[in-house]
């Protein structure tokens, strides 16, 4: 099974759990907070990405990890916190475990919140060669009119051909199960990506559950 299909079972799961489930207003927000579930990958010799934290080598004791000028020994299942302003208008306050390593890399998982000011969605191509990537489960819980966050999208409400959407060009009916995709920019600085499925709608709300994926830089 796919990594992306593994997460869209973990949002079926978990319901509203997860990030966005509030119902939503009309207005798209100008400040977004994504708390996602995640894992990042630090290369030997190289910083995370975003941050000055690099992993130096990997001895018998663990794997070392310069951090603020100090080298710390992380072995599996040592914390790891991080919060800073890897690019202008996003903040990122990381909560991670070391998950595994060896000579190559060392691998974290756990949550990163990212808070983007700023925010006027803009539908486009983007580019993912950022290596400040985020990405991670999410539900959206929408009144009739709102718009998703993150996006131009917007929900119209119940017809006979299903949740009607608005803010695109395309065919704007959806069925339960039917996907709803949208990639732009969020500013100048932060592309997203929102791969998600319709889980529920009636003429007062729709709900959404799928992968949201964030480049910053």
């Amino acid at each position: 099974m796919s990594k992306k299909l593994i997460c869209l079972a973990l949002v079926l799961y978990l319901g509203c759990l997860i990030v966005g489930c509030q119902l939503r207003d009309k207005e798209s927000p100008t400040r977004l907070t994504y708390n996602l579930p995640t894992k990042l990958t630090i290369d030997v010799g190289q910083a995370l990405p975003g941050t000055h934290i690099v992993y130096q080598e990997l001895s018998d004791r663990g794997a070392h990890l310069l951090i603020d000028g100090k080298v710390a020994v992380k072995r599996k299942g040592d914390s790891f916190k991080w919060e800073g302003t890897p690019s202008d208008g996003v903040e990122v306050d990381l909560d991670l475990r070391v998950a595994w390593y060896n000579e190559d890399q060392v691998h974290l998982v756990g949550m990163a919140k990212i808070v983007i000011e700023g925010v006027a969605p803009v539908a486009s191509t983007i580019s993912t060669d950022s290596p400040i990537s985020y990405a991670g489960p999410a539900v959206y819980n929408l009144a009739k009119g709102a718009i998703i966050p993150g996006s131009t999208l917007s929900y119209q409400g119940e017809q006979d051909d299903g949740a009607e959407l608005g803010g695109t060009t395309e065919y704007p009916y959806r069925q339960v199960g039917d996907s709803v995709y949208w990639e732009g920019r969020l500013r100048q600085n932060v592309s997203i990506r929102l791969e998600l499925r319709v889980l529920q709608y009636d003429d007062r709300g729709l709900r959404l559950g799928g992968i949201v994926s964030l480049w910053v830089g």
